[in-house]
């Protein structure tokens, strides 16, 4: 049986509940359940958050921010505490990281390459909307600033690596040129963001401006232009998350980077081009031969896993 350990109560219950689902749907009946925040021993558990206790972890969001190499309160690693005895990754980049680390205790045979599940409904999602899109015409772009949150302070600066809230000053600018739209991360909705879902946002976009989360990989899988507004977090950027993909993204400027507002704007009315370098990237980090189909990657694996260990 397969326990899923669930975040009721947060603001990511809506995330993890999304993301299930995409896992759920090829799982037989029967085959799974939940007892909320809590560990079921004999049970395979899983949780998509590093503070709970569980089996297997998947991180609810597909960026690297090291947060696979989060410290315990007595300054242990929390991949490793616990019961913990198994990692799914986005990618082939992921998976060599935690089995090479010194400061994890994970082998090959344990860490998984998965792809990320919900770009299988952000998949589906785009062919029942691509009729709808077609039929619009010419348009004035649509663009979506989805950042990520700024709880999170670095250094003794305590320096956001996020571009919230600082890119607000500049969405009344952007109106003038384009249709934009905003996506807050949950912990930072709210007056005056979208209504409308996050899928359907980011579907509907024809750029997204983000800075060092999920958004970013997702909108780069779906095709999109992704800008970064380089002027506002760049510098801080390249000083945190050093080892993570994200730092990765700056400090070699994988993608398109503006130096200016001036500058975002051009690239959004050039359509401007990320370089050759940005592909092999991303097939490095977001596995190929999952997307699309990584909820039924992923049931394949918890089945097999509850085998392995009940039998």
């Amino acid at each position: 049986m397969i326990n899923v350990v669930d975040p009721s109560g947060t603001a990511y219950h809506g995330v993890h509940h999304q993301i299930w689902a995409t896992i759920a749907r090829h799982l037989p009946r029967r085959s799974w359940s939940s007892a909320g925040r809590d560990y079921v021993p004999g049970a395979l558990n899983f949780s998509l958050f590093i503070n709970l206790d569980s089996d297997v972890l998947m991180s609810h969001g597909v960026a690297d921010k090291n947060y696979l190499w989060r410290k315990t309160d007595d300054g242990g690693r929390a991949l490793t505490a616990g019961h913990r005895t198994d990692v799914l990754v986005p990618g082939p980049m992921l998976q060599r990281r935690v089995t090479r680390s010194r400061a994890l205790t994970l082998d090959a045979d344990h860490v998984h390459s998965v792809g990320w599940p919900r770009l299988d409904l952000l998949l589906a999602r785009e062919r029942q909307l691509r009729a709808r899109l077609r039929r619009r015409g010419r348009r004035r772009p649509r663009v979506l600033w989805a950042p990520t949150h700024d709880f999170v302070k670095k250094g003794e600066e305590q320096f956001t690596i996020s571009s919230f809230p600082a890119f607000q000053e500049y969405l009344e600018p952007l109106r003038e040129h384009f249709d934009v739209e905003v996506s807050e991360h949950p912990r930072n909705r709210g007056v005056g963001n979208s209504k409308r879902p996050t899928t359907d946002q980011l579907i509907d976009a024809d750029v997204v401006i983000s800075d060092f989360g999920t958004m970013v990989y997702e909108a780069w899988a779906l095709g999109k232009q992704v800008i970064f507004p380089y002027w506002i977090n760049g510098e801080a950027l390249t000083r945190a998350h050093r080892r993570a993909a994200e730092n990765t993204i700056y400090t070699e400027r994988l993608g398109l980077h503006a130096d200016s507002f001036d500058e975002l704007v051009a690239m959004i009315h050039e359509r401007r081009e990320p370089g050759p370098q940005l592909g092999k990237f991303l097939d490095d980090y977001l596995d190929p031969r999952y997307r699309g189909t990584s909820g039924k990657r992923i049931a394949d694996l918890l089945l097999r896993l509850d085998r392995e260990r009940n039998g």
